[in-house]
């Protein structure tokens, strides 16, 4: 998806039909003066592309400087006047067609002195951190899933004229970081227009952390915490302060509706760092429950993720506090316990046949019997004095992590609401959403923009980014008119 607006032409008469005719022509003309007219296809068509984006940018400057040059002396910005405070200065903005340059104005709030300015011209347009609507949302739509450098090459092979990787990385950040603050608003409207498929039958909840590498300024004296090689050159430039490579655990939650065999239908995912803390995104899943509730009230609610207590606690006080569910199932991920349970059995039956048949049995009973787990349990417990060392410490082991999640391990009724038993989609968001992008090699992060990346990034793995621009972009626009015109 190239774009979010799509314009459609309200007319295509015999005017508009001219008037393309003539363009075409003089494009023509263009490209024959550019390459001449016995160039290959090949070397036209390259010609074409730049000639286009020449036109294009040219278009958009004196677009915009047609805009700024009609502004007056007093204008009302969203019904607020403000005044022109300074002598037009050049503006620099960016476009997928290369860089703009417009002589614009400055304006400041009447009766306010020394207060904050605005550039009139930049929220009538509604440029986006300098760089027009359309670079923007290509910008934030690859910066979501891949590197400045990535998006350059990119850009760049398809003759566009896009500005330099830091320029991508600054508008990339800070629209990620607008995008964050103003997700749980939007994120609002956004649920008034979506809907529950016909086959849902549940809503699957998860939440999980994965750990992310963030560069951290070391203390002074303080050795480093990771490997560097030795430098065998002396830096000719002055040596930066010295920093280590920390790994943090940043959370990763998930919101599904599934139908009748546990399959997805609708996956939302949100992520948070670990300096914002769970507490935003868990507010964001229980939003997702009540609008799916709200819709479909007969729906049943079910949390499955790993073992971690801090983790089960959040999603349980959310859930408890939400006054329009009376109920709700919770599952241990059943990948989890197999695991354990294979580890167990290779100390209980030593042939391979058995082992293999006896696993399946456990895992038949489990799905079809919530009391299973308590009948394996005894199994094993009426077996641990039978061995010793390593041998015990697995079989002792694997009881008291039964002991401890026992009550989240009845799949059965899980399985008959038609709630998945497997945290694959919030352990797969984890490297799919997080890892994919901010764990590759080299990598290290900033808090600002891990924040900016995973707002990005589970907007749109949430199939809302386009939905969710149209409303961001309106941050960045006003309404702008003359004093005069409000006076007639």
């Amino acid at each position: 998806m190239g774009s979010v607006i799509h314009v459609e032409f309200k007319s295509k008469d015999n005017e508009y039909e001219s008037a393309m005719s003539e363009l075409v022509q003089a494009l023509r003309k263009v490209i024959d003066l550019s390459v001449g007219t016995e160039a290959s296809f090949s070397e036209k068509e390259v010609a074409t592309l730049a000639a286009s984006n020449q036109a294009s940018r040219q278009f958009f400057e004196q677009t915009l400087q047609e805009m700024a040059d009609g502004y007056d002396d007093e204008l009302l910005i969203d019904g607020v006047r403000y005044k022109r405070c300074h002598d037009p200065g050049q503006g620099h903005y960016h476009s997928l067609c290369g860089p703009l340059n417009v002589r614009r104005a400055t304006y400041r709030r009447v009766g306010e002195r020394n207060g904050p300015t605005v550039v009139p011209l930049e929220l009538e347009a509604g440029l986006v951190e300098h760089a027009t609507p359309a670079l923007g949302y290509s910008i934030i739509l690859d910066y979501a899933n891949g590197t400045s450098r990535e998006y350059i090459e990119s850009m760049s092979a398809a003759h566009r004229q896009v500005p330099s990787r830091s320029t991508v990385e600054r508008i990339g950040i800070a629209v990620g970081a607008k995008a964050n603050d103003a997700a749980p608003s939007i994120e609002r409207y956004l649920r008034l227009g979506e809907r529950v498929p016909d086959e849902a039958c549940a809503i699957s909840l998860g939440l999980d952390r994965t750990s992310v590498p963030y560069e951290e300024k070391r203390e002074e004296g303080q050795p480093p915490k990771t490997r560097r090689k030795k430098r065998t050159r002396p830096y000719v430039r002055k040596q930066p302060e010295p920093v280590d490579v920390n790994y943090h655990m940043d959370y990763v939650a998930t919101f599904c509706l599934v139908d009748s065999s546990g399959e997805n239908l609708v996956t939302r995912k949100y992520a948070a760092t670990h300096q914002e803390g769970p507490d935003g995104i868990v507010k964001q899943l229980m939003a997702d429950v009540r609008a799916a509730i709200r819709l479909r009230p007969a729906l049943a609610v079910g949390v499955v993720q790993d073992g971690a207590a801090e983790l089960w606690k959040l999603l349980r006080d959310a859930l408890d506090a939400e006054p329009n569910i009376e109920g709700y199932e919770e599952a241990i991920d059943r990948f989890h316990l197999s695991e354990r349970l294979g580890e167990v059995l290779a100390v209980l039956e030593p042939d391979d046949d058995e082992r293999a048949l006896l696993l399946e049995q456990w895992e038949c009973e489990l799905d079809t019997d919530d009391s299973a787990i308590d009948r394996i349990f005894d199994v094993i417990y009426r077996r641990l004095s039978h061995f010793s060392g390593s041998k015990y410490e697995i079989l002792d082991k694997t009881l008291t992590y039964m002991e401890n999640n026992g009550d989240r391990m009845r799949y059965a009724s899980m399985i008959k609401k038609g709630l998945p038993i497997g945290s694959g989609v919030t352990e797969g968001s984890c490297k799919s959403l997080a890892g994919a992008r901010v764990k590759r090699s080299g990598q290290r992060w900033h808090n600002s923009g891990v924040s900016a990346v995973l707002t990005l990034r589970s907007i749109h793995q949430s199939d809302r980014l386009p939905r969710f621009w149209n409303h961001l972009h309106r941050r960045y626009t006003a309404k702008v008119i003359p004093v005069e015109e409000l006076a007639a």
